[in-house]
């Protein structure tokens, strides 16, 4: 320890001692923001994939609620009210289409005075009337339009609605249902998991999700792990953003009904293997277009 004796040796010591901790400091947090700059651009391409896939599957939706409405032999069974023939055929159709992507498909036809026709999964319901809880079918049926959304029922779904039209009278309409399962897997392949949570004010609509794993004041939709969202502030976040728990990330948005209501939120989880704390939230700007709110 004579090298300590000198008076300038010890100095020098010191000096070196703080110049190595501080290199040690910068590296430190300079490794720290490279792997949250990392973590950001991995849950922004989250955001992006699991919108673009969201976007795919309404615009499939939208297609076959489309092109069953215009289907003659499903027309002609419905003129005729004749229900074991269409039910017969939309299922058949089902099975057809499910060789094209393995989704869960079904399908709801509905009468001009906005009851039940037939449902592909339950042939002995009929006569519902939907009017009071479904916004899709009145908008279709005043419109004349097919839609496609986030729609909340008896169930949550996306849901494409598009009018039967006969001598350019309104005769009803017909309704694709898809769940999230598709959703949830194609996600999967590509490393994320798929959380689809719905407000639980709602349940007096969505009574069939009563017995839901719930997480806070939000219902699991989807089949997936609830504890992954354990420990995660969901009561100050805002439209879209990132936000993590000490073992997952996430990347999130909400999504709306058709009367601009927010329904809930949609999560896409990593792994957060080095443990970082994300915390970054947005808001939609909103608009108004002829008085109508707008949300981007």
């Amino acid at each position: 320890m004579g090298f300590l004796n000198s008076k300038t040796n010890r100095y020098l010591f010191a000096i070196i001692v703080i110049a190595s901790f501080t290199i040690f400091l910068v590296f430190y947090f300079l490794n720290n923001l490279n792997n949250s700059n990392r973590l950001i651009n991995k849950l922004e391409n989250a955001l992006t994939t699991t919108k673009n896939l969201f976007e795919e599957q309404k615009r499939y939706a939208l297609s076959l609620s489309i092109l069953l409405s215009e289907d003659k032999t499903i027309i002609d069974s419905f003129i005729k009210k004749d229900r074991k023939k269409s039910f017969q055929i939309v299922n058949t159709k089902i099975k057809t289409l499910k060789q094209l992507q393995n989704s869960t498909l079904e399908i709801q036809i509905h009468n001009k005075n906005l009851t039940t026709y037939i449902r592909s999964w339950d042939i002995n319901t009929k006569n519902l009337n939907l009017a009071s809880f479904r916004q899709g079918l009145i908008k279709v049926a005043k419109e004349k339009k097919p839609i496609v959304s986030i729609e909340l029922g008896e169930r949550l779904n996306i849901k494409a609605i598009s009018p039967i039209i006969e001598n350019n009278e309104y005769l009803g309409s017909v309704e694709a249902i898809i769940d999230f399962d598709y959703l949830s897997h194609e996600l999967a392949k590509k490393g994320y998991e798929l959380f689809v949570l719905l407000d639980k004010e709602y349940l007096n609509i969505a009574s069939e999700l009563k017995n839901k794993k719930r997480i806070k004041d939000y219902i699991l939709i989807n089949k997936a792990n609830i504890h992954h969202l354990n420990n995660l502030d969901l009561d100050n976040i805002k439209d879209y953003g990132y936000i993590s728990n000490e073992n997952y990330s996430f990347a999130y948005f909400s999504y709306y009904g058709l009367d601009n209501k927010h329904l809930g939120y949609i999560f896409t989880g990593i792994d957060n293997n080095k443990h970082l704390d994300i915390s970054n939230d947005y808001k939609y700007e909103t608009i108004y277009i002829n008085s109508k709110v707008k949300i981007k």
